[in-house]
């Protein structure tokens, strides 16, 4: 892994707490997620303009894939609204990242997308998600496979699924658009992200049309507060970040796995700005993550 996709990587976790954070704060839902994503598609709609992706020249399978990842990115902010309204951020935030570590390496090493990560490299992967189930414990006592079957894992299952899904999607589509490009354009990387926020917000306004509460949260949002739009601007800006990384990696799992890096910051953030109880399962856990992405820089 390049410095280069490190270093940013390493600015779009704290953006990707602070969004997190903002969305936490103020009883997330599709209605809300609608507004930030309409807000980021506004962003980079100048990008687009100017970028060389010309949708009617690239092949079917881009279209295809692009089609895909958006339908992750609505699997993943539906099942991120459901959790975070009916759990904590200690909860829901480590297990939603922690699940597509081991899920986008999987797919990449069975699909043989990219070169496949070495032992060490696995290893730390492990350790992640390990680390990320152990922090929303308050003892070690508490571990029990029953835990785990609930209706906000199940959300949170459906965010991880999604995350997984439009991560590998949007490194392929944007694999393509680089090809035909015959280079690393930061305007077509950008570009491509409005096409992403953009589909974002038609199925996410899809939702809200046919549910009367989300309708009603989106009549009472809509030009009368900020917080959607602080959080469009953090949640893009940290995801464009992300997509400009994806050009230095021989294998997508890495992007996911540093990714989580966030992890540890949002633990603190959650003690210091939410007044979460810290335990020792969750500083172990901690710990354990921060091993784990030592053992994927390694490997």
């Amino acid at each position: 892994m390049s410095f280069i996709a490190f270093a940013l990587i390493f600015l779009s976790v704290f953006l990707h707490v602070a969004w997190n954070m903002i969305s936490k704060s103020t009883k997330p839902s599709m209605a809300f997620y609608a507004l930030m994503s309409a807000t980021a598609a506004v962003i980079w709609f100048p990008f687009f303009l100017v970028s060389d992706i010309h949708l009617t020249e690239l092949p079917l399978k881009f279209h295809v894939l692009l089609f895909a990842s958006i339908i992750g990115e609505v699997l993943y902010v539906l099942g991120l609204a459901r959790a975070y309204r009916w759990s904590d951020i200690s909860l829901v935030y480590p297990v939603v990242r922690a699940l597509p570590v081991l899920m986008i390496a999987a797919v990449t090493i069975i699909f043989g997308l990219g070169k496949a990560p070495g032992k060490i490299a696995l290893s730390g992967m492990v350790l992640i998600t390990a680390g990320c189930f152990l922090m929303p414990l308050k003892k070690f006592s508490d571990f029990s496979p029953k835990r785990y079957f609930s209706s906000v894992i199940g959300f949170i299952l459906l965010g991880a699924i999604g995350t997984t899904l439009y991560t590998i999607f949007d490194s392929s589509a944007l694999k393509i658009v680089r090809e035909a490009a015959g280079r690393i354009s930061i305007p077509d990387t950008l570009g491509y992200l409005f096409l992403i926020e953009f589909g974002l917000t038609v199925g996410e306004l899809l939702v809200v049309a046919g549910n009367r509460m989300e309708r009603a949260l989106f009549k009472k949002m809509f030009c009368r507060t900020l917080y959607p739009v602080m959080a469009g601007v953090c949640s893009s800006t940290a995801y464009a970040l992300v997509l400009l990384a994806m050009g230095y990696v021989t294998n997508v799992s890495y992007i996911q796995a540093f990714r989580q890096m966030s992890l540890p910051i949002g633990f603190f953030a959650g003690m210091l700005i939410l007044k979460e109880k810290g335990t020792v399962p969750k500083a172990l856990g901690m710990l354990m993550i921060l091993a784990g992405l030592l053992c994927v820089s390694l490997g």
